[in-house]
């Protein structure tokens, strides 16, 4: 079977309490202004989104009724602030749908309207929902190419772009049939390491790695756990963030050879965090 290929990993969803000062934040950690600003009457959203090289960062809050309303404010009261889900790019989604469902995977209907911009500008979005129960709780979407950002050149010495996004899960092996066979998305590395006795494994999708990782005392099928955000002049990113009032760790060598990472002590919304970025 032929498939279009997903292209990216398009938006990223974070679900606060407070719109406005989230935004504030995350403004001084990436080191730019927000690129739209607006709502979703289809959705019951406010949503304020920053754009990170090829992958959107968006802020999200109930605002009214809507598809969204009520499963935002169920996040809310359950989860607190943090990661309500994902969505993945598609090239084209008519085709992506029908093959998909051939694939038997089980989705929601198509959800069609608009982000309506606070400067009376609009977008048309076009999604659907992965059902199945292994990933429920991610709230992963498969859209069509929505794009909120403006294409400004950026300094290099603040947070340049999403690197990863960790997953944790009870069934790796469920994942992996969804997003390696089912999504046709790369799988870079399926590797269990003896440190901890866990299984991860590496998705790969326009530059952007889905880090699952195996985890036994996860209370549902899967959770989001954290994100990684890359530097592109690593240390002048870490030391304009401490000047800003972020509370990072030293920096110590990561994983990957000639890698530099540091954590966040006190994450934006409590999302855990880390700072990578290459040895210079």
């Amino acid at each position: 079977m032929i498939f279009k290929m997903l292209t990216r990993v398009q938006n990223i969803f974070l679900v606060t309490k407070n719109l406005e000062e989230t935004s504030r934040k995350f403004s001084i950690f990436f080191g730019r202004k927000y690129n739209f600003i607006g709502q979703s009457k289809n959705l019951g959203i406010d949503i304020i989104s920053f754009g990170l090289h090829k992958t959107n960062i968006c802020l999200i809050s109930p605002k009214h009724s809507g598809i969204w309303f009520e499963p935002l404010n169920n996040f809310l009261k359950n989860k607190g602030e943090g990661i309500f889900g994902i969505s993945f790019s598609s090239d084209n989604i008519d085709s992506d749908y029908n093959n998909f469902a051939k694939n038997k995977l089980k989705l929601s209907d198509k959800i069609e309207g608009n982000f309506e911009g606070d400067n009376e500008s609009q977008l048309k979005f076009s999604f659907f929902n992965i059902l199945d129960n292994n990933i429920e709780n991610l709230n992963i979407l498969i859209s069509n190419e929505i794009d909120f950002q403006n294409n400004k050149v950026y300094s290099k010495n603040n947070v340049s772009k999403v690197n990863q996004i960790v997953i944790q899960t009870e069934n790796p092996e469920a994942i992996k049939d969804i997003f390696e066979e089912k999504l046709r998305i790369r799988l870079a590395l399926d590797k269990t390491f003896k440190e901890w006795a866990g299984r991860m494994l590496f998705f790969r999708l326009g530059g952007v790695t889905l880090e699952v990782i195996e985890g036994k005392d996860i209370k549902q099928n899967s959770q989001y756990f954290g994100i990684g955000w890359h530097a592109e002049n690593y240390n002048n990113c870490y030391n304009s963030l401490l000047k800003d009032g972020f509370n990072l760790s030293e920096i110590r060598k990561g994983r990957k050879k000639g890698t530099l990472v540091s954590t966040l002590k006190k994450p934006i919304l409590n999302i855990p965090t880390i700072l990578i970025g290459l040895e210079e």
